[in-house]
């Protein structure tokens, strides 16, 4: 008997005798490790996420300022329901405020995901010095955007700014893109776009990487033109990275708020404020508000979690 295991052992390909243990009577602590490592992971984000989201939203019903003073009454929490929501949604300034933010959006993602793309299938290809391009590229993304839009503020000054001295050079009158509401939207979407492109550049360049050049290499023996490889192939399976972008860029758009506030400090007027700066503003300027604020911040959320539901949604259909 003991042969002819031994013969069954070390004959090439036959199967391992049993060691007698069901695969489900692994050890509870086997089973249990895995979750303990992620214990400090899930612990960060209850503290630092979960809780300041039910925290606002719990606030949102309530009248009460940003510090509460025992001795100060006038402070003191006091519950009013949905006041906040029906106060809110009878201020003709928040709906201002918000169309200006979706209007922002709107402009503002489509203009980095076209120009990242770009980019990304510019400096797909292996080049001597690729690296550093891209370096270059994406180094704006690590730059703090209030030291962005202090520098780009010099940029678009009217007499001084180095764009209207371009301009100048090809008889062009002086723009002024800060002194003006159309124009200021417009700066804040060069800006923004030109500190974000480098970011989602590097997240096209990793899809692009993963289709094969066999693709390529077959539509150009069928003789396709550039357009239709892009139309036909590139952009089908860039459909994942496209909706990635998409997604993290509208979120981002949606919270502009340091970039506006070094570049165009809202101005002029409130032609660039923001639905983060009202926010701001509704919370640490004004007197008890802090509810309404969070009640701002509630509706802020509710809109990207179903512009995301509904993105990712649209994405799964596609693909």
């Amino acid at each position: 008997m003991s042969s002819i295991q031994s013969t069954i052992e070390t004959t090439p390909g036959a199967i391992p005798a049993s060691t007698g243990k069901a695969p489900g009577n692994t050890p509870w602590t086997k089973r249990l490790f895995p979750y303990l490592l992620l214990t400090p992971t899930v612990g960060l984000l209850a503290i630092f996420t979960l809780y300041p989201l039910v925290q606002g939203l719990w606030m949102s019903f309530f009248k009460r300022g940003i510090v509460v003073v025992e001795r100060a009454p006038a402070t003191w929490p006091k519950f009013v329901g949905i006041d906040n929501y029906i106060r809110l949604f009878n201020d003709p300034d928040f709906f201002n405020t918000l169309a200006k933010t979706v209007g922002f959006v709107v402009i503002a993602v489509p203009a980095v995901t076209a120009v990242s793309l770009g980019l990304a299938i510019l400096l797909k290809n292996r080049f001597f010095g690729v690296g550093a391009v891209r370096a270059i590229v994406f180094f704006p993304s690590m730059i703090s955007l209030l030291i962005t839009g202090v520098v780009w503020k010099w940029m678009f000054g009217l007499n001084s700014g180095l764009m209207n001295y371009l301009l100048s050079l090809i008889d062009v009158a002086p723009v002024p893109w800060l002194d003006n509401g159309t124009m200021a939207q417009i700066a804040v979407v060069i800006v923004w776009v030109w500190a974000s492109a480098g970011f989602y550049m590097m997240i096209f360049i990793a899809g692009l990487t993963t289709i094969s050049e066999d693709l390529y290499e077959a539509a150009r023996v069928d003789a396709a033109s550039t357009w239709r490889i892009f139309t036909r192939i590139t952009l089908p399976l860039l459909k994942p990275s496209i909706s990635l972008v998409v997604i993290l860029s509208s979120v981002e758009a949606f919270k502009v708020y340091e970039l506006v506030v070094s570049l165009t400090g809202g101005g002029p007027g409130r032609s660039t404020v923001y639905l983060i700066q009202t926010i701001y503003e509704t919370a640490f300027t004004k007197a008890n508000q802090a509810g309404v604020a969070a009640a701002q911040s509630a509706v802020l959320f509710l809109i990207l979690l179903v512009l995301t539901a509904i993105q990712l949604r649209i994405s799964k259909e596609k693909a």
